[in-house]
């Protein structure tokens, strides 16, 4: 299937890593121009130059912190400056608070809505220029059910998905699409899921056992996801919330 995103434009909070970079990485092979952002300078220089390498098109690349909110903005104009637009908005940035302290839901707010918020209202004037628009939010199903920790995460990512219904009913007019992609447990080589596996491969066992399909998903599955969703192959889905968790949370949503 032609995804129809070759010279098309996306910008990525959060790829420098993670599920945020496999979708960059499958962007980039499906030849789409790409911007990335992530806190570490190092990290988001390496990833920059992965990607550049990667073959035609523009890349951008620049470290930003997203609990700053002009930080955010900036990135943001400098990544549609540099593009020369913007049709895909991907905001995959998280927190990932499991504190549940003050400071880790003040971190949850900044990062996983704020910096949402932030970045499309930025991105909204580029977005309106664009013939096949989008604004995808990257959410976990811990939106849906309690997962034997309370924290901010859950609550924040729940959040993303309100706000991206609001943004698909009040922005479709414009022609611009918005949606939530909730993943289940997603392992990846260095990922949080990893590091499960490595120092506790008992409960690692017993989450793989309580999947239907008898494994945690991989970065490349999601981000096959998230590329027909934001892209114009997935053009009439809109204001929609898609679980992408193997059947992990067993339940209607």
């Amino acid at each position: 299937m032609d995804l129809g995103i070759q010279g098309k434009k996306a910008i990525i909070l959060g790829g420098s890593r993670g599920i945020g970079r496999y979708t960059a990485e499958l962007m980039r092979r499906e030849g789409a121009s790409v911007a990335i952002c992530a806190r570490g300078a190092e990290g988001v220089a390496e990833a920059g130059e992965a990607l550049q390498a990667m073959g035609g098109g523009t890349v951008f690349a620049q470290a930003a912190n997203l609990e700053d909110g002009e930080e955010t903005r900036a990135f943001v104009r400098a990544a549609i400056d540099a593009l020369g637009g913007v049709d895909m908005l991907i905001h995959n940035a998280s927190a990932f608070d499991m504190t549940g302290d003050e400071a880790g839901w003040a971190r949850s707010f900044q990062v996983d809505m704020m910096a949402g918020v932030r970045a499309v209202e930025e991105a909204i004037p580029a977005l309106e220029e664009s013939d096949a628009a989008s604004i995808t939010f990257i959410g976990s199903m811990a939106s849906k059910q309690y997962f034997g920790r309370r924290s901010s995460y859950g609550p924040a990512k729940a959040a993303m998905r309100a706000y991206a219904n609001e943004l698909a009913q009040s922005l479709g007019k414009k022609r611009i699409r918005a949606n939530a992609i909730s993943p289940g447990a997603v392992h990846f080589p260095g990922g949080s899921w990893d590091t499960r596996k490595k120092e506790m491969p008992d409960f690692y066992a017993s989450v793989e056992k309580s999947i239907p399909l008898g494994r945690l998903g991989t970065g490349e599955e999601l981000a096959r996801i998230i590329a027909f969703v934001a892209s114009p192959a997935g053009m009439w889905i809109n204001s929609a919330h898609i679980v992408a968790d193997g059947g992990q949370v067993a339940s209607v949503d």
